[in-house]
């Protein structure tokens, strides 16, 4: 789950922390050297500015959490924070478990523009798959972002993809990059 560091209000994404973390913080607070090489890591297809280490974890809501981190940064900022859940070939129990994060969300946000949308992964297999996202959006531009996927048969089947939540804290400025260079 998400938390705030302290008992007020967020005003912004580096007011939570998820699983310990917050953005901002230095990921060798958490994890040393050679956690960190033996993570799972994702590199983006046209800009390697920033790399996402993603880390199996237990006793956690999440059964993932990953970060963004800039590359060769010896300080291991975190720029974007990350955590994921699984819900295999239920999507219903997905969508109830978004539902409760969201209106856990709202209890401790204020002055926040909420949308939603669906995204179809279009390059995936048969290009039925989809999340459906839910996006909070503050006046500075961070975004808490949740989402659920709902991957289709054929990509559950060919792919062994499961369905899934997913949460982010992601400050503006990694979301343009995302948007804008990584892909």
């Amino acid at each position: 789950m998400i938390y705030l560091q302290s008992p007020i209000k967020a005003d912004d994404i580096r007011d939570f922390e998820m699983e310990g973390f917050s953005v901002g913080d230095s990921l060798l607070d958490h994890y040393n050297m050679d956690e960190i090489s033996n993570a799972l890591q994702m590199k983006y297809p046209k800009s390697d500015k920033y790399i996402k280490y993603q880390f199996t974890i237990s006793n956690s809501e999440y059964d993932n959490i990953s970060f963004h981190l800039k590359k060769n940064d010896p300080k291991f900022k975190i720029y974007e924070i990350s955590g994921g859940t699984f819900f295999s070939k239920n999507f219903t129990k997905c969508k109830k478990y978004k539902e409760k994060v969201i209106n856990d969300i709202k209890s401790i946000t204020q002055n926040l523009t909420e949308d939603s949308y669906r995204y179809y992964y279009e390059n995936v297999e048969d290009g039925k798959s989809y999340a459906d996202v839910v996006e909070f959006k503050y006046p500075n531009g961070d975004l808490i972002r949740m989402w659920c996927v709902n991957w289709s048969e054929q990509v559950e089947n060919n792919l062994n993809y499961g369905d899934n939540f997913s949460i982010s804290l992601t400050p503006l400025k990694h979301m343009n990059w995302i948007n804008e260079e990584a892909y």
